[in-house]
């Protein structure tokens, strides 16, 4: 079920999207730490209280892409519309 700011396409600023855990200046903030060499992908995720996974697709974009390619892909294959329609016996109206 879409959010209603999603559905109504209200912005909401970072501080009201609980979804979001970091704010841009925070990866921009990141993003300069790891390139000066001041912490690892582990050290910055402790410090910001994320994974780090989430410090990697920050500090690299190439990762990001791939990130959301693989699940892009996965969700394709995981969601077929008609195949979950016909197991579930309902019709697709």
């Amino acid at each position: 079920m879409p959010y209603t700011h999603e559905t109504q396409h209200l912005r909401l600023s970072e501080n009201q999207d609980r979804r979001r855990k970091l704010t841009e200046a925070q990866k921009e903030e990141i993003r300069q730490l790891y390139a000066d060499g001041k912490g690892s992908w582990q050290a910055l995720a402790g410090k910001y209280h994320v994974s780090k996974s989430t410090i990697g697709i920050i500090v690299s974009p190439e990762r990001a892409e791939k990130v959301r390619s693989r699940v892009k892909a996965h969700w394709r294959d995981y969601h077929d519309r008609e195949k979950n329609t016909a197991a579930t016996g309902r019709s697709s109206t």
